[in-house]
């Protein structure tokens, strides 16, 4: 699979803008290991195939952003090394030409607490949250999800949110782990501990985010580590309450593609309502000389999403009738 992976310019026509993207680099230096499932993870090659990510960006000019979808370093990172890290590969990111946006996941939350983490990737938030949106040109807006808002890791131990998610997990998953997903039967098994959820305040902040971009006419690009479709996702990776965001999601036209990482092997799907679903694959899941990474380009009426090795390329056209 090269990195063009079958795709063409239809028509010769020039894609509003293109954005480079990369998920689960979950770097550490530490020796090679395996998932729970006894997937293998190569912990100190990803940051080499982060590496060739940036250079191939850079090298192409043409990339107005770059996304990471989450866990740039691994839970299993030694502590005592979890801040300079962090801060390590946040220096390969910006060494991209232009704007990071980055979005946390559970193995960020692991390492580093919000307060400290946010920070150092840049993200400017009010109390500690995640959630933000950008404009990259005026046809579309990115609205970028904390999916660990309501979780029981990143905030402090006695926090409000950290309260709720452990009384939520009590209450769906009776296993003494909380990240065992033994007897709990389809979609319950994403009542996980490494999972979370969207809460009330983010779900509000959405839906006027939403209201405002349908009035200016605006696509809308949903990014969030945790997948919202279980079309394109195992069920142990899905979001707590992906139902309730994609009920949200789907009272509007304006959203068309929603991306997600945490989910390593990756995934699509095109849903009831005509919303794309892309879940990338990990970085972290790369054979020494083996990629995974990719751009997208963004037009009126599709977004192509074009793979380095092991992330699939994908072309997803809008939905004719989402536009009624």
């Amino acid at each position: 699979m090269g990195s063009a992976n079958g795709l063409t310019a239809i028509n010769g026509k020039q894609p509003l803008f293109s954005f480079g993207l990369i998920s689960d680099v979950q770097y550490a230096d530490i020796p090679d290991g395996r998932s729970f499932l006894g997937v293998p993870r190569y912990y100190r090659h990803s940051i080499v195939v982060l590496q060739r990510a940036v250079k191939e960006w850079n090298t192409s000019k043409r990339h107005k952003f770059v996304i990471n979808f989450g866990d740039i370093v691994d839970g299993f990172c030694p502590k005592d090394q979890s801040l300079s890290t962090v801060k390590k590969l946040v220096d390969e990111f910006e060494m991209f030409n232009g704007p990071v946006y980055h979005l946390i996941g559970n193995h960020c939350l692991y390492n580093l607490p919000r307060s400290k983490l946010l920070p150092l990737l840049k993200i400017k938030s009010f109390e500690s949250h995640a959630y933000y949106d950008f404009s990259p040109v005026p046809e579309y807006r990115f609205v970028v999800l904390d999916g660990y808002d309501i979780s029981a890791i990143g905030w402090p131990q006695d926090h409000p949110k950290t309260l709720e998610a452990l009384k939520f997990l009590r209450e769906k998953n009776p296993n003494e782990d909380k990240n065992s997903p033994t007897g709990l039967v389809g979609l319950e098994r994403r009542f996980l501990m490494f999972n979370g959820a969207i809460g009330k305040e983010q779900m509000e902040w959405l839906n006027n985010v939403l209201q405002e971009a349908t009035k200016l006419k605006q696509k809308v690009v949903v990014c969030c580590h945790l997948p919202l479709d279980p079309g394109a996702s195992s069920k142990e990776a899905l979001l707590w309450n992906y139902a309730e965001v994609m009920n949200l999601i789907h009272k509007y036209t304006c959203v068309k593609l929603c991306l997600s990482g945490h989910d390593h092997k990756g995934g699509y799907s095109l849903d009831s309502h005509g919303v794309h679903h892309r879940v990338l694959e990990a970085a972290l899941e790369c054979p020494t000389g083996t990629d995974a990474f990719g751009y997208a380009d963004v037009y009126d009426d599709r977004v192509s999403l074009y793979g380095t090795d092991r992330m699939q390329s994908t072309d997803m056209y809008f939905h004719p009738k989402a536009d009624l």
